[in-house]
């Protein structure tokens, strides 16, 4: 377990220092809020909007529903490169805690659905974003792949750029595989907003660039070995009306499997 670690530590540092890839902001992202990493603007932001909102219970509710062409699961289609219905509904609170829930549709064993029940805090310091959390993956149908996973992430806000890293823990990885980890670090560079093509136009459209990846390690093999490289680039446009489009490569270092092979992913995700 302690070499188990080391390599975790290792890889870790070696990822953020090469400013690699794996923001897991508008990727898709297991565990939907739980794992995505925010910017400290962004945390500010949606503490602000939390601390104005009046509703009868002190937090706000934010939801989203999505389209993806496949759902990549650190690398791995979860849905046999078919597309996938995701939705999620997230509770967040101006202290800084949050609860959720989150699913997608899956097509692998016998189950047809991932569901993921998570929480955890998140706050910022100036331009350095953290947040630790805790959350259950429950797979109706195929019970031997669920299992909890424990997650602590930063990033750092540049202004030009973000880069961010964190370190994913599970006793039972996948249900199946013991003990395992999972290490995503990586950078998103936002592009000029752009105006919409008329007299006086408001703004169309914000993009940016976003490139992620990550290493999986498992005391199992996971397909021929114990571990795998994964990532992808692409980039991501924020429209009016709290629409959001994500054009994406994906690609792993495994070998000869169909689902861990590269590929592009197109999703569109509405915010409520």
């Amino acid at each position: 377990m302690r070499t188990m670690l080391r390599q975790g530590l290792v890889v870790a540092a070696g990822l953020l220092l090469l400013g690699a890839v794996a923001r897991a902001d508008d990727e898709q992202e297991p565990g939907g809020e739980a794992e995505r990493v925010e910017t400290a603007p962004e945390v500010k932001a949606e503490d602000a909007a939390v601390a104005k909102d009046e509703d009868w219970l002190p937090g706000g509710f934010s939801g989203n529903a999505a389209v993806y062409t496949d759902y990549s699961f650190r690398g791995v289609s979860q849905t046999g490169k078919n597309m996938a219905g995701q939705w999620g509904i997230d509770y967040n609170h101006d202290s800084g805690v949050f609860l959720g829930l989150w699913g997608s549709s899956t097509n692998f064993g016998n189950t047809y659905l991932e569901q993921d029940f998570y929480g955890g805090y998140a706050g910022a310091i100036d331009d350095f974003a953290y947040k630790v959390s805790a959350t259950f993956f429950y797979y109706p149908g195929d019970e031997q792949f669920n299992y909890w996973e424990l997650g602590a992430f930063g990033s750092y806000d540049f202004g030009l750029a973000s880069v961010s890293t964190g370190f994913i823990g599970s006793p039972d990885y996948f249900g199946t595989l013991d003990t395992g980890f999972y290490i995503p670090a990586g950078f998103a560079i936002p592009l000029p907003t752009v105006s919409c093509p008329f007299p006086n136009g408001e703004k169309c459209f914000d993009w940016a660039i976003d490139a992620n990846g990550g290493y999986t390690h498992a005391d199992r093999n996971i397909f021929a070995d114990h571990h795998y490289f994964d990532w992808n680039a692409g980039v991501v446009f924020t429209l009016p009306f709290n629409v959001k489009l994500d054009f994406r490569y994906v690609d792993t270092d495994v070998k000869n499997v169909r689902d861990a092979d590269a590929r592009f992913v197109f999703g569109a995700k509405y915010l409520f």
